[in-house]
């Protein structure tokens, strides 16, 4: 039996690994700077996937957040009560319930977006426009292949 005593290094190079620490650090730095404005990552996300998308069911929500389904129902029943976001009842199925942001979380998306912009300024500083836009390029690709994982 063999002792690595220094380890032979090989996670530094797998993909998945790298992808995990990069998101837990951006999670970490995120999370730090939102909370002096006063919301969680999880309220950010549903935010401005509603910004981004417009309305949407709790199923889409779901997963574009990557958020399990309870706590997008409890971040979207604290948005409706804040008044910056609504439901209402799909008219072709009313077993579906639609989100949209109302003006006020329009507003309050863009109060936060400067926050998540310079977070992603200091991620990506050093970069070139072309690199900026080569990297999100891999990156879609990487989503493409593992979101129809053949394996199974």
């Amino acid at each position: 039996m063999t002792v690595h005593e220094n380890g032979d290094h090989w996670l530094g190079k797998f993909v998945p690994y790298l992808v995990y620490r990069i998101t837990g650090q951006l999670n970490r730095n995120l999370r730090r700077r939102l909370r002096r404005s006063g919301i969680n990552i999880a309220r950010w996300r549903v935010l401005a996937v509603l910004q981004d998308h417009g309305r949407m069911n709790m199923s889409q929500i779901v997963e574009r957040t990557i958020i399990e389904q309870p706590t997008v129902s409890r971040i979207v029943d604290q948005l409706e009560r804040e008044g910056l976001a609504f439901r209402e009842t799909c008219d072709r199925d009313s077993r579906f319930v639609h989100v949209t942001l109302t003006q006020a979380g329009e507003k309050a998306f863009r109060e936060i977006h400067p926050i998540a912009s310079s977070h992603q300024e200091q991620a990506l500083q050093g970069f070139t426009q072309q690199e900026i836009k080569t990297l999100i390029g891999f990156l879609e690709r990487i989503q493409n292949n593992i979101s129809t994982d053949r394996s199974s």
